[in-house]
């Protein structure tokens, strides 16, 4: 496989550019993976990955942790409603948001689905020491942060 036809359209320094060209590229490949192997969508997967990791939560705890758009979230559990996957729950303390809970169904798809992700960053990192992954990490945090708060 080659890199995208636009990897060096802007030269080396423009690092946004191709941080947005690896994300749509591994987003690629984690939605053919999770569709192939689980029928997720990578919406669906997000969800479920929410919930089975934080814990129950509502669309909009969940959209706003991956940025993602709210009707895109709502398609996402209804699927996985209907899927047998999570359920949703009324709020005792808010009636206008609702929780959202795996059910055992989807606790094992998640598991499943997570082992075989983790693999595959594994398979994807084999070429970058452990001093390096923190680097980059630390890097990908810094530029994170100044994103977020670009008055600092």
């Amino acid at each position: 496989m080659t890199l995208p036809r636009t990897w060096d359209l802007f030269g080396g320094s423009h690092l946004p550019h191709r941080l947005l060209l690896l994300a749509r590229m591994m987003d690629r490949a984690t939605m053919q993976q999770l569709q192939e192997h689980f029928g997720l969508t990578l919406a669906e997967w997000r969800v479920l990955a929410f919930i089975c990791s934080v814990g129950p939560a509502s669309a909009a705890d969940i959209g706003g942790a991956f940025e993602a758009d709210r009707a895109e979230v709502s398609r996402a559990v209804k699927r996985l409603i209907d899927a047998g996957m999570i359920e949703r729950k009324n709020n005792e303390q808010n009636r206008k948001r609702q929780i959202i809970s795996a059910l055992p169904a989807g606790q094992a798809v998640f598991d499943r689905a997570r082992k075989m992700r983790s693999d595959y960053f594994e398979f994807i990192l084999q070429d970058i020491d452990q001093p390096a992954r923190d680097l980059l990490n630390d890097a990908l945090r810094k530029i994170a942060m100044r994103v977020r708060d670009p008055k600092s």
